[in-house]
């Protein structure tokens, strides 16, 4: 019964855990770039349960095996949906949307960081920033500084609209998506792997646009269902464990 408490427990706190990213990914399903979340679920090593009897003639033990029994579930760690967005139209030339594979570098006080987030503007001395005022990376380090006419071809090459001259071209880099780890409640991202560069022909930019968050409403609204019923049915299980200990204590020890 007590090892059925702590099962139920972790089943709990599991489910508490999908409601909270459940809750992030509805907050955010207007924000550019924004990848859904979900945990990855695993379970606590299982055991081999085993009866011990007597024999009736030789009166030695007797094992006989039950069967398997699950000591509980875990999320190890994060994994975001890799699928594009929905491409907005803004017209800014500044607004830049990836509709292929690949991440934006992005430089922050941490650290190299990556995002799909292309919401991006120039600062007084004309760097291409975030929102968040981190510098964009080009293959020439922070780009800028930008003149007021520029152009960026699909392969993330910069050019002068005047002169045609190439100024930079975006770093794109590829990451595996299991390697991905958010910095905290943005939309940039870490990785415990190694970033890869693309090659020009593999990368795909629209300018003017943004992609949108990958946030899926139905899959969520359905996914909350399951952890309301989830947790009311381990909340149940730890009642009635409850009531069993209870019992054990105040009746049998009675006897």
């Amino acid at each position: 019964m007590i090892r059925g408490l702590y099962t139920a427990a972790s089943g709990m706190l599991l489910n508490e855990k999908r409601s909270t990213t459940i809750d992030q990914n509805l907050e955010n399903i207007h924000t550019p770039g924004y990848r859904q979340a979900g945990e990855r679920v695993v379970s606590f090593p299982r055991l081999l349960v085993n009866r011990l009897a007597k024999e009736q003639n030789t009166g030695q033990p007797e094992v006989a095996q039950l069967g398997i029994m699950g000591t509980g579930v875990y999320a190890d760690r994060m994994l975001y949906k890799q699928t594009m967005g929905n491409l907005r139209e803004t017209g800014n030339r500044t607004d830049l949307a990836l509709t292929g594979e690949g991440y934006f570098a992005i430089e922050t006080v941490q650290g190299e960081r990556y995002t799909r987030n292309g919401h991006f503007q120039l600062d007084p001395s004309g760097f291409l920033r975030t929102a968040g005022g981190n510098l964009v990376l080009g293959l020439n380090g922070p780009i800028g500084p930008l003149p007021e006419d520029f152009k960026v071809e699909a392969d993330g090459t910069i050019r002068d609209k005047q002169t045609n001259q190439i100024l930079d071209r975006l770093m794109i880099v590829d990451i595996p998506a299991e390697s991905l780890q958010r910095d905290g409640l943005t939309t940039l991202y870490r990785t415990d792997a190694q970033a890869v560069l693309l090659p020009a022909e593999n990368i795909q930019i629209e300018q003017g646009f943004v992609e949108e968050s990958n946030v899926d409403l139905n899959e969520q609204m359905v996914k909350m269902l399951e952890v309301v019923r989830a947790y009311s049915a381990n909340q149940k299980v730890i009642q009635t464990n409850d009531s069993l200990l209870q019992k054990a204590v105040n009746e049998i020890a009675k006897v």
